[in-house]
């Protein structure tokens, strides 16, 4: 809320306007949210990344590289407005470091926000590029949803676009083990936390806000689909299928002869792990390839969308009685719960999805913000 001050005689009035609202769209969410590893030129290969963060390399963007749905909008390619950790995140420790420092490594080499479903769905819409805010981060839990809300509440002096989507679809599944993977009700504790979260800090927009939950992707698809297991990545510069990447650890070739390295490549090598199924051994590893845990983890995931029914139901009945002047509200979307992933549907690690994948949840999600 500004006040502005009229000078009258010597009489000050007061006068109290809204903030300026923006026809924007805002996705919190996970890796998928990012456009991680979307760009096909990414390799699981440190000394490549390197070359790309340090400047040396790049990975070029071009109209190709659009799926054909959405290839008008290379045309226009200005990069969406990625909102960054707030200061309400700093605990004056080395999580706040970390989290920057993460969010800046991811930016530089891995994440292409042009090739996102938000990015898709939002230029489709009409929204400028600088309108559409992409507040997850990689490797977030749905739990994060509440801190990916404060940071969208940060960037705008609070006001609110019109259409939000809140996506976390990945890495609640993901562990070391299956004990640690998020049950059902933290699931939809996290979604309903970030939801309010919006209401009692945010402005809403002059035309409402609609908060979109897309069911969680049928992740599972990347274990046993036979074109995904037969897609072929290089890993540290070699060759290899998704199956071949998920039963062996690599020995890196970057990592030889480490000592005439530069020191700072040796720190980036050990932050980028010698295997794909380290980044969600729950799904990657060979125990994932046990009918009985795949079971648990499509039982698991049908679950999870119960929790985001529930989530949306008991949100719109939150709001209709606690705030009921506020126009918010929850839709859940089905769409996505019937995407068929394919082989090149993945990305070059085989975990994160390509730009086609992408494309195929835009497509699923964008009917229904209209």
């Amino acid at each position: 809320m500004i006040r502005r001050r009229f000078l009258i005689g010597s009489i000050f009035i007061a006068v109290a306007t809204k903030a300026a609202a923006f026809d924007g769209l805002a996705v919190l969410g996970d890796s998928i949210s990012t456009g991680a590893a979307a760009n096909p030129n990414v390799e699981f290969d440190s000394r490549s990344l390197w070359e790309v963060f340090v400047g040396r390399s790049r990975f070029e963007l071009t109209d190709d590289l659009f799926p054909d749905l959405f290839r008008h909008l290379a045309k226009d390619v200005e990069r969406p407005e990625r909102v960054l950790p707030s200061t309400r995140e700093n605990d004056a420790g080395a999580g706040w470091l970390w989290q920057n420092v993460m969010q800046a490594l991811s930016s530089a080499t891995i994440d292409e926000h042009r090739l996102s479903y938000g990015y898709f769905v939002g230029r489709s819409l009409g929204v400028p590029s600088r309108d559409i805010l992409l507040a997850g981060e990689n490797g977030a839990r749905s739990r994060r949803a509440w801190v990916h809300a404060s940071r969208l509440i940060g960037s705008r002096k609070r006001d609110l676009p019109a259409r939000i989507i809140m996506f976390y679809s990945g890495n609640d599944l993901c562990a070391q083990s299956y004990e640690d993977i998020s049950s059902a009700e933290e699931y939809g504790d996290g979604l309903l936390n970030g939801m309010k979260y919006l209401v009692l800090n945010g402005h809403v927009s002059p035309r409402g806000t609609r908060i979109f939950i897309p069911a969680f992707l049928p992740v599972t698809a990347l274990m046993h689909e036979q074109s995904i297991l037969d897609r072929k990545i290089r890993v540290n510069g070699d060759e290899v299928t998704c199956r071949e990447a998920r039963e062996k650890l690599f020995s890196t070739k970057s990592s030889k002869n480490m000592e005439s390295e530069d020191p700072r490549l040796q720190i980036f090598s050990a932050i980028i792990p010698p295997s794909p199924v380290l980044l969600c051994p729950t799904l990657f590893s060979p125990a994932a390839q046990d009918p009985a845990r795949q079971t648990l983890l499509a039982n698991r995931i049908r679950a999870y969308r119960d929790a985001q029914k529930k989530a949306v139901q008991v949100f719109n009945e939150w709001r209709g009685q606690k705030h009921p002047a506020k126009a918010f509200e929850a839709i859940y979307l089905e769409g996505t719960e019937q995407i068929r992933f394919e082989g090149a549907d993945v990305a070059g690690d085989c975990f994160h999805l390509s730009a086609k994948g992408q494309g195929k949840v835009a497509s699923a999600i964008l009917p229904a913000l209209k």
